[in-house]
């Protein structure tokens, strides 16, 4: 299994690293970042973080855990652009430990035979379920073989923390339902489930309520009156822990302040269709088929031609794999009430349909595993492993890798020039280049103002902006060749 494990370390670099090794970066997450180091700074507060003076000085669009967790880094490692990247590769290493940490709990059993299986058939049938425990990797390839969790990885999207949180909550209420007899234990990881539950919710609103559904459907193999009531105590508990948060945030007015305006602004905004609208109301449906299952589906398709032949699971694993299957269904479909959907809102699921397909392929890959130790196998997987790494170092270095080039080159252009903190007026026909606002937030710590633009010292030129809109008290301080010129401004006393 050890060079299984070293591929699929090799896979997650090769997709997430070289993008992550250029400065450029997806605008939502370079808005984050930029609130985050705000927050790390003193900038805003927990319940009231602030983006710009202009643009959001109290950003209510989002709750605001994720931000006052990434200030954390932040405030250790001090403002340089690495720390975002640096902070959405651990939460990447950390999600891929908790799905790794799910499988393995799964098959923590196997290898204690009860009485009886003494039988040639029931001990080779054990053998092949410890070979399956193994594959603890064969979870996390399937994750992150789906482009758009690499892709929320490197864009330091916030639903990346929502999926640590809400895989979080789904390997503690597993933990807890393994402890059958029920005491501190269960209740110690009941009450964990719970709080993950509450941060993923902290971090990106109603969609980390989805693992509460987990003891519920654990209903669904219980066998025996036992069993049924210890899972009813189980969500029970989940339930009451995650009520009582959401009383103790209730009773704080400045909290109960900063969700309610999360509340009207995004979430009943985005069910009303008064926010950005989807090009279609199933969005995530084609998304969920075309960038999940699709390459799951490559992925078993690869164990397949490996094999030779597709080993069907037992029936209880399949019972499992619905299961999975069923609460990453939860954490989707609630998505289509609403007109704003976007790819990257099925992130936190991802995991569970990843679990759910490695259960399917789970028998099939142990027999391609079994293969391998062959010498000609170990042979490609060693070359493999060496080009993937190859392949990661050389698109880190280069640059045709990275994005936002040429808007980077023309900031790197006035770096020594622009007024760090300060308000600088812009046109307002440029005022809704979100792109524009989010990195002169995070490079400089600048806001733009289009509203009294023309009564600041500075003023920004663009390309977008016509030229009549420029004050004529002001000239360009920097080359003006380029698509940005920042430009300075006498003011008469």
């Amino acid at each position: 299994m050890k060079s299984f494990r070293l591929l699929t370390i090799a896979v997650l670099a090769a997709v997430t690293v070289p993008r992550l090794a250029h400065r450029g970066m997806f605008v939502d997450g370079v808005t984050y970042a930029s609130i985050a180091r705000n927050l790390a700074e003193g900038r805003g507060s927990f319940w009231s973080p602030s983006y710009t003076a202009t643009l959001y000085p109290q950003f209510h669009e989002h709750p605001p855990l994720g931000f006052w967790l990434q200030s954390l880094w932040f405030r250790v490692f001090g403002d340089h652009l690495f720390v975002e990247r640096l902070y959405a590769v651990a939460v990447a290493l950390g999600t891929a430990g908790l799905i790794a940490a799910i499988w393995r709990r799964l098959h923590a059993d196997v290898d204690r035979p009860t009485a009886g299986s003494d039988g040639p058939a029931e001990a080779g049938h054990v053998r092949h379920d410890i070979a399956e425990r193994g594959l603890d990797w064969l979870p996390v390839v399937l994750w992150i073989a789906v482009p758009v969790v690499s892709w929320a990885i490197v864009g330091n999207l916030l639903e990346t923390t929502v999926a640590l949180f809400t895989t979080g909550a789904i390997l503690a209420a597993l933990n807890a339902s393994s402890n059958t007899g029920g005491g501190g234990a269960a209740t110690g990881w009941t009450i964990l489930s719970g709080l993950c539950i509450v941060a993923a919710v902290l971090t990106k609103g109603p969609v980390g309520f989805f693992p509460l559904v987990l003891p519920i459907a654990f209903l669904w193999l219980a066998e025996g009156r036992q069993a049924w009531r210890a899972i009813l105590v189980q969500s029970a508990l989940q339930w009451m822990t995650v009520a009582a948060c959401a009383w103790l945030v209730w009773t704080s007015g400045t909290a109960r302040a900063s969700l309610t305006d999360y509340a009207n602004q995004q979430v009943m905004a985005a069910l009303a269709g008064s926010r950005e609208v989807s090009g279609s109301s199933v969005t995530i449906l084609k998304t969920l088929m075309q960038g999940v299952v699709l390459p799951m589906t490559g992925v078993a398709v690869l164990a397949f031609i490996g094999s030779g032949r597709f080993v069907v699971p037992a029936p209880a694993v399949q019972r499992r794999a619905l299961l999975f299957l069923a609460v990453g269904l939860s954490g989707t479909l609630p998505i289509l009430a609403s007109a704003k959907q976007a790819g990257h809102y099925l992130v936190p699921a991802v995991p569970l349909y990843a679990i759910a397909a490695a259960l399917v392929v789970g028998p099939t890959v142990a027999a391609v595993v079994h293969r391998s130790a062959a010498k000609p196998w170990r042979v490609a997987i060693n070359i493999a492993i060496t080009l993937l790494i190859l392949g990661t170092v050389g698109g880190s270095l280069s640059a045709a890798v990275g994005r936002d080039r040429d808007r980077l080159a023309d900031l790197d252009a006035m770096a020594s020039t622009v007024p760090r903190t300060q308000t600088i007026g812009l046109c307002p026909e440029s005022n809704d280049d979100w792109g524009l606002h989010a990195w002169f937030q995070r490079r400089f710590q600048v806001s733009l103002d289009a509203g009294e633009g023309r009564r600041r010292d500075w003023f920004l030129q663009t390309a977008r902006g016509p030229a009549g809109c420029v004050p004529a008290a002001c000239a360009a301080a920097t080359d003006p060749r380029r698509q940005l010129v920042l430009m300075k401004c006498r003011r008469a006393d």
